[in-house]
């Protein structure tokens, strides 16, 4: 298995700042994408006023953004991406929430050390790009005060192929970087043990959306 140094690194190398730089064309002119819409649609049924949110594998930041349009208090973006990283801090600025957001880079499972406890953290297309998913999951929920939302891909036959074809492209490219289709029981398996329960689901293929809540909240 590739260590997660060398995935984080690997990651770093494919989604780059030309990469950030389309899709950050492309959310100006369409926003959001299929998957981040149906996660802002679930929060959206939620109370984030006043509250904070850490946005793992943040991207070029849809989800930061409306965030904090809506409310929201502060945002922590943790990426493996200093492309993507540069992109959505140069967004921050020019919209005037330079001291609302925050830009950490690396592994989320190492960095959830240098952030504080957050009402909501979000992971859209993460768990896919992450070799144990247990880990993330497991520290993600550690850390959230009320909610998680996720979006991960369906399993089965069908998706186990696609993700056999995007190893062999990351393999012939010579990047350490691969993806990952993790078993969905298991997935949600994690959110039962840590005593948080599923409120919200839907599905854009090849993606399951879901949002979970900490019983106690």
């Amino acid at each position: 298995m590739t260590s997660i140094a060398e995935h984080c690194c690997g990651a770093d190398r494919f989604f780059d700042e030309k990469t950030a730089a389309k899709e950050y064309r492309n959310y100006l002119k369409k926003g959001p994408r299929k998957a981040t819409a149906k996660i802002i649609r679930q929060l959206s049924a939620q109370d984030i006023t006043g509250k904070n949110m850490v946005d793992v594998g943040g991207g070029i930041g849809a989800l930061q953004w409306w965030f904090l349009a809506q409310g929201g208090r502060q945002t922590t973006d943790i990426d493996a991406s200093s492309g993507y990283l540069a992109k959505a801090r140069d967004h921050a600025v020019k919209n005037g929430w330079q001291d609302k957001a925050r830009f950490v880079m690396g592994d989320c499972t190492d960095k959830y050390k240098e952030v504080d406890e957050a009402h909501v953290i979000t992971l859209d297309k993460v768990v896919c790009c992450y070799p144990d998913f247990k880990e993330i999951l497991t520290a993600t929920c550690n850390k959230a005060k009320e909610y998680v939302a996720l979006s991960y891909p369906m399993d089965g036959f069908i998706a186990q192929a696609i993700r056999n074809l995007g190893a062999l492209f990351f393999m012939l490219k010579g990047n350490p970087f691969r993806p990952y289709v993790h078993p969905v029981k298991e997935i949600r398996s994690v959110f039962a043990a840590k005593g948080f329960t599923r409120i919200a689901h839907d599905t854009s293929f090849p993606w399951h959306i879901e949002t979970y809540v900490r019983a106690s909240a």
